[in-house]
């Protein structure tokens, strides 16, 4: 046997079954993602274009004038190498295999290829801006979308090989992949920006971030710190010899 395979035998081998515990914990998780996405193109931005954007919970623009593409492709290209670390995760020891499984997810894949699929997504303007193309052709459209597909695509293909074991997988799969969108779609964007507008907690107090954003941001983090021990779900014993 080798070294891999007596570790493996010493693992629980038993179903995988996740709970309210693990899904809170998913909650959390995914709104700290979203921000830290959100802060890879405020940072970048910052460094390459001398400024902090004017910024709400999902959308940003310069006061100024800012050429570069560096600042939107930092969001894609850090929600990228989430995917990339949660699908390591994922496919590695099965101990860690439920916390990779949360990571994937909450960096969104699914969104990233909707929004592109739709003609919008940080993707399409960065492929735009790459091509000198006045317009979104159909062209330019389609190749971005085939961009995204592979990159979200291997990853969602990734997490539901990883859901093998997990008990209910499918359910949990179809879930952890929706509800990303469905969390920060209305909490946030229809929720949270409604608020915004409105003029709660509105003003601009960290990197260009309203009070609001710090605060559900800040919030989210801390909780995600309280729960994180809640995605690494132990497989349960099996019951054979």
């Amino acid at each position: 046997m080798t070294r891999a395979g007596a570790l493996d035998a010493r693992e629980p081998s038993g179903p995988v079954r996740l709970g309210v515990r693990w899904f809170v914990a998913f909650s959390f998780l995914l709104l700290a993602v979203h921000e830290a996405h959100e802060l890879a193109h405020a940072v970048v931005g910052r460094l390459v274009c001398g400024e902090w954007p004017v910024r709400d919970f999902n959308m940003w623009r310069f006061t100024g004038e800012c050429v570069s593409w560096w600042p939107t492709a930092a969001g894609p290209l850090f929600s990228y190498s989430l995917m990339g670390i949660g699908g390591l995760l994922a496919r590695g020891r099965r101990a860690w295999r439920t916390a990779g499984i949360a990571l994937l997810f909450a960096a969104n894949p699914f969104a990233r290829i909707f929004t592109v699929a739709m003609g919008g997504g940080d993707e399409t303007v960065v492929a735009q801006r790459l091509a000198g193309l006045a317009e979104r052709t159909i062209a330019l459209r389609l190749v971005t979308l085939l961009f995204v597909l592979a990159v979200c695509g291997t990853a969602i293909v990734v997490a539901w090989r990883s859901m093998r074991g997990v008990t209910r997988g499918a359910l949990w799969f179809v879930g952890a992949l929706l509800w990303p969108m469905v969390l920060t779609g209305v909490g946030l964007f229809v929720v949270g920006n409604g608020m915004l507008r409105r003029g709660w907690l509105a003003t601009p107090v960290i990197a260009g971030a309203p009070l609001l954003v710090v605060a559900v941001s800040a919030a989210a983090v801390v909780l995600t710190a309280i729960t994180l021990g809640w995605l690494r779900v132990e497989p349960q014993l099996s019951s054979r010899a």
